[in-house]
């Protein structure tokens, strides 16, 4: 079965087209992505204890830095030390 893909940006911007060429740029993602030159990219994630994943979540839309995740609070995760909970929004660093 084909799935078709939704690529999370509100918008884009073409310039620079030259000999039939065009280049976008993004300029704004939606909340859970950060938007780098040509992409968004989704925040990363998290086991969460029940077996899921939890990625991280951004304060808004149309974010630039990967440092703008956070990974919410509220959640239990897992991992190989065992399960725990962060008791603020724990956001991402470089």
């Amino acid at each position: 079965m084909l799935k078709v893909l939704s690529f999370a940006v509100f918008g884009i911007f073409a310039f620079g087209a030259s000999n039939a060429e065009t280049v976008c740029r993004v300029y704004s993602c939606n909340i859970g992505y950060w938007a780098a030159e040509y992409s968004c990219y989704r925040c990363d994630s998290l086991p969460r204890a029940d077996g899921g994943t939890q990625y991280g979540q951004t304060p808004a839309a149309g974010l630039y830095q990967r440092t703008s995740c956070y990974v919410p609070s509220g959640v239990k995760y897992k991992d190989n030390t065992g399960e725990y909970e962060f008791a603020s929004n724990c956001n991402y660093s470089i």
